[in-house]
């Protein structure tokens, strides 16, 4: 990772300097060993504040909605994950791909800090160090070596896209996908194994927790509308009070609205402060469209229809034998 870090910070301040670009998004490091956030940079003496590590978790492509209208060209980083959501992006004309310029990043991974936190029993962790097996632990008395498995986010163990799907310059050489891809529906599946009283209940209770604070959606690169129907007062759509039907009501309809455009990043239930598992919702609209439409991932490319705003001839569904259209 130090080589990529190296990379990164070349080739932000060369295209800075050269003004190919006007600003670059990447990460930088905070103040603690599990925090790297995103950073904007317009200056090349800036470049050397980059890095790539482990915590680099963060989807940089929606930035991009509201960087681009103030200049003409971004440098951005991107993952595998990021590069989905760019291409989703362009596919919904939230974005222009000539202002942009991409440099991709294979990624094997990235590490959930409370996982960490579980292993360490809370001791005052230091360090997450990438090893040749794993992952090495440091706190102040003693180091642990470690499976990568056991520190990964969930929707890492399960990504089906660990290498850019859209790049101008890749940095770094490219991730072998060992994920098995039946695993990305077992939660799903365990969810659908219940009756439809358990399924209530589980949902029920999962959305009681919800505090609505919307992260969910601020993060979602499929939710880009230019002001959300929740925010619309005139549409009456959402009361102030908070509310067990409201909160159903809101996850329900968001997951319908990004329904054949989720590129299942997972972002979502990873930055939920209640910890609800909202990627097994739009994971399962995802399941049924495979199921009844053939394979589909949402943002593969910027091209292909999606299923759902798509009719054939031969679709499942004839919108006629209803009578409607």
């Amino acid at each position: 990772m130090e080589n990529i870090t190296k990379k990164i910070r070349a080739v932000a301040k060369q295209a800075l300097i050269n003004k190919e670009i006007d600003k670059i998004l990447g990460w930088k490091k905070g103040d603690l060993w599990s925090e790297s956030y995103p950073v904007f940079i317009t200056k090349p003496e800036d470049a050397d504040s980059l890095i790539w590590d482990s915590f680099c978790i963060n989807n940089l492509s929606k930035y991009l909605i509201k960087e681009l209208p103030k200049y003409d060209k971004i440098g951005i980083f991107i993952k595998g994950c990021d590069s989905t959501s760019f291409n989703q992006l362009l596919k919904d004309n939230r974005i222009n791909r000539e202002n942009v310029v991409l440099y991709g990043i294979p990624c094997e991974g990235m590490v959930d800090p409370e996982k960490v936190k579980k292993i360490m029993l809370n001791d005052r962790v230091t360090r997450v160090k990438k090893s040749e097996n794993g992952f090495t632990l440091t706190n102040k008395n003693t180091s642990k070596d470690v499976l990568g498995e056991e520190i990964k986010y969930d929707k890492c163990l399960t990504c089906t896209s660990p290498n850019p799907v859209v790049y101008d310059q890749l940095l770094g050489d490219v991730v072998n996908n060992n994920v098995n891809r039946e695993d990305r529906f077992k939660g799903v599946e365990e969810i659908e194994s219940m009756t439809p009283d358990e399924r209530y209940n589980f949902w029920k209770g999962e959305f009681q927790r919800c505090l609505r604070c919307n992260a969910c959606r601020d993060i979602c690169p499929a939710c880009s509308c230019v002001k959300c129907v929740f925010d619309n007062s005139d549409a009456e759509i959402s009361g102030k009070a908070k509310t067990e039907g409201e909160d159903t009501f809101f996850h329900i309809v968001r997951a319908y609205h990004v329904a054949g455009r989720c590129v299942d990043c997972g972002e979502c239930a990873r930055i939920c402060p209640a910890g609800i598992p909202l990627d097994k919702l739009n994971r399962k609209i995802i399941k049924d469209i495979n199921e009844v439409y053939g394979e589909f991932n949402a943002g593969l490319d910027s091209t292909t229809p999606a299923p759902l705003v798509t009719f054939k001839l031969e679709d499942a569904d004839t919108f006629s034998k209803q009578g409607g259209k």
